[in-house]
């Protein structure tokens, strides 16, 4: 099965949600476009989802759902460091986090995969502007207070040989 239909219907975070559907072709992503650069890694994502956008084609509705994930990602990797260090970090802080990821990830994110099926941008523009740019404006709002609480350390990892 190519659909990890469990962890797509239960992940809390869009990259978890992303690795389980088309698993083959996230996997040759991964091994032949993320992990064949030096690239930083926010770079990597982005030339991934360009690419997934590129093979579906021209259309605008593929740029603007695979052009609409990284920044999705990034944001609740943002919002992952400032719950990284559980000792210095209280349950309060934890609870938001998930929330705004389950929020973003079962909310938020149909509103960037119409696109896709719609395809037109004058189409999708005016379907997100009868709803107030609200998935927009929300998106914003949880980079904002991601910038205004303190960020968590991030743990080293060990290097491998």
């Amino acid at each position: 099965i190519n659909i990890d239909i469990y962890t797509t219907e239960v992940s809390w975070e869009l990259s978890e949600f992303v690795r389980g559907w088309n698993k083959s072709v996230q996997r040759w992503m991964k091994t032949y476009v993320y992990h064949t650069t030096t690239l930083p890694k926010a770079v990597r994502i982005d030339m991934v989802f360009a690419l997934s956008a590129f093979w579906h084609g021209v259309r605008p509705g593929y740029y603007i759902t695979f052009l609409s994930a990284p920044p999705m990602i990034k944001l609740q990797q943002k919002l992952a460091n400032l719950t990284r260090n559980s000792r210095e970090r209280s349950y309060s802080y934890e609870m938001v986090y998930r929330v705004l990821n389950w929020w973003m990830v079962r909310l938020l994110s149909p509103m960037f995969i119409l696109p896709f099926y719609i395809l037109d941008l004058d189409r999708t523009l005016a379907i997100w502007s009868s709803m107030y740019w609200v998935p927009q404006i929300a998106i914003a709002i949880v980079f904002v207070i991601s910038i205004v609480l303190p960020a968590g350390e991030r743990p080293e990892r060990p290097k491998s040989a």
